[in-house]
């Protein structure tokens, strides 16, 4: 039997003790200061997570993270890191305390933004921040693809990618984890998959926005979802290269099938579509979706500044419509969909 830590009790972190005890692993659950509801609940009852809504296997031990010793991750075989964007600086506080020498695997999406040049992602910030903290960084296993929690913890088919620098720690997470519901693949793109896995949720708000905009009788159209579906993957395409990763990555699992996933629902389709009907984002943040984490925005605003360098400079094309659209309305404009889709677009 091998030993799995997941360090945050989150909805996908928590899916991901399914099928690790599915294939007979020992799994350590940890929550973090933001689980306290997840904690409580799942200690009267591993069928009763809050958020997840899907049961767990009662030999999951759950435990707040700060009770999870040296010890316990010293035979841990894998070590999952399953908090939102805001958390990654507590992630890397416990890889610090804890010192795993197995490899880590992520399922946290986001981009750091840089004083100069392109924002980073996961696969370099984390073990920079780990070695800002006085930690040494064992092998990183990015988790990107199409996967709604839910559906996980239920066993429903699903395919993923697991990408690292190290081909031979991407294989052992991949064989700890992979079902007959849940298929890994391999890569050996770690950036393109991280950019990926963290420009979905920034693009999903520009194709999302269709759906509010552009109604009949109360229901979105189709056409320009459609078109804005098309813009997203050929800047994702465009952007994750600009990052450092492989632009095919983003016609993958990790880009274009996990955008169609994102669309379809969760935080950042929702502010999408509020978007789409006219809200501004402070507006949206105030209101219907008062006290929500959308990592969308947070990755906005860390393009922000690489971008309109590189555009400028010539890295990057001049235009990136949906792009320039999505970071114009986090900086406070009214979102514009005629020049999200470039030229054109219709009326609404």
């Amino acid at each position: 039997m091998s030993r799995i830590v997941i360090l945050g009790a989150g909805v996908m972190g928590s899916a991901l003790a399914v099928p690790a005890r599915d294939n007979g692993h020992a799994v350590i659950l940890g929550t973090t200061p933001l689980d306290a509801d997840v904690l409580a609940a799942l200690t009267r009852d591993r069928a009763a997570h809050p958020r997840l809504k899907a049961p767990l296997d009662p030999a999951v031990a759950v435990r707040d993270a700060a009770a999870i010793t040296p010890e316990d991750v010293a035979a841990a075989d894998l070590v999952i890191v399953g908090v939102s964007s805001p958390g990654i600086g507590w992630a890397a506080d416990q890889i610090v305390r804890l010192a795993p020498r197995a490899p880590i695997a992520i399922v946290t999406k986001g981009l750091v933004a840089m004083e100069d040049g392109a924002p980073q992602t996961y696969a370099d910030a984390l073990p920079a921040l780990v070695a800002a903290r006085g930690g040494t960084m064992p092998a990183f296993v990015g988790i990107g693809g199409p996967c709604i929690a839910r559906e996980l913890a239920e066993r429903r088919m699903t395919a993923v990618v697991y990408a690292s620098r190290d081909r031979d720690a991407a294989r052992r997470a991949a064989g700890l984890l992979a079902t007959d519901s849940y298929d890994v693949a391999l890569s050996d793109d770690v950036v393109g998959v991280e950019a990926c896995a963290a420009l979905k949720n920034f693009l999903t708000i520009g194709v999302s926005a269709m759906m509010g905009a552009y109604r009949r009788s109360g229901e979105p159209v189709k056409n320009p979802v459609a078109r804005a579906f098309q813009q997203a993957v050929d800047e994702m395409t465009t952007i994750c290269a600009w990052l450092g990763g492989e632009p095919q990555t983003a016609h993958g699992l990790a880009g274009l099938g996990d955008l169609h996933v994102t669309v379809g629902g969760g935080r950042n389709s929702r502010l999408g579509v509020h978007l789409g009907e006219g809200l501004t984002i402070a507006e949206i943040v105030a209101g219907p979706m008062r006290g929500e984490t959308v990592e969308g925005v947070d990755v906005a605003r860390s393009l922000k500044r690489g971008i309109a360098a590189a555009q400028v400079g010539g890295a990057l094309p001049a235009r990136l419509p949906l792009t320039d659209a999505i970071i114009a309305a986090v900086e406070g404009a009214p979102f514009d969909p005629r020049a999200a889709l470039g030229a054109g677009g219709g009326s609404a």
